[in-house]
């Protein structure tokens, strides 16, 4: 937490975070958010306070429970899009550049692994990893993986253009 008053924070942490950025703007709100102690809360805020505590025990996956989560798990939550397992293991891989990545595929995503936007970008942000199963059957030594565009992805598990297009330009 940056404890400056100054305006210029919230951009700051906007130009670093971009994938955060309704995450930030919504903390910004909370904590510039004038309220006076006296007054208790109204029905409207305990429904908030309700409604994000129903939020959170439906998205029970954390960034550990990710992470330590089998390939059919990611395999099974990409039909939900109707798209290969392909797509699904670059999801369990962390193969997929974040910035690539449309906001609806994203939400769905994070429902089909009962998991929060939020933690679902968390996990992918982090470094690509290669299965070890796969290094160990392939004949030719293994090079590290590279995250790429998600509209690669979908070509590489042979997703057909007019599908990655509604995907793309359907946010």
């Amino acid at each position: 937490m940056d404890f400056e008053q100054e305006h210029g924070v919230l951009q700051r942490y906007l130009a670093q975070y971009p994938e955060h950025s309704s995450a930030l703007i919504d903390l910004s709100a909370e904590l510039t958010r004038e309220f006076d102690d006296d007054v208790p809360p109204s029905a409207a805020e305990f429904d908030l306070v309700a409604a994000g505590m129903v939020r959170l025990r439906e998205n029970t996956a954390t960034l550990q429970s990710l992470q330590a989560a089998p390939a059919k798990a990611f395999a099974d939550a990409i039909k939900v899009l109707s798209l290969p397992m392909q797509v699904g293991l670059a999801f369990r891989e962390r193969r997929i550049e974040v910035a690539t990545l449309p906001r609806r595929v994203l939400t769905k995503m994070a429902e089909a692994l009962q998991t929060s936007n939020e933690t679902l970008l968390s996990y992918l942000a982090l470094p690509p990893e290669a299965p070890l199963a796969r290094a160990r059957k392939s004949a030719v030594k293994p090079i590290a993986p590279e995250k790429v565009p998600f509209e690669r992805v979908l070509q590489d598990a042979g997703v057909d253009e007019q599908s990655i297009s509604n995907l793309l330009d359907g946010e």
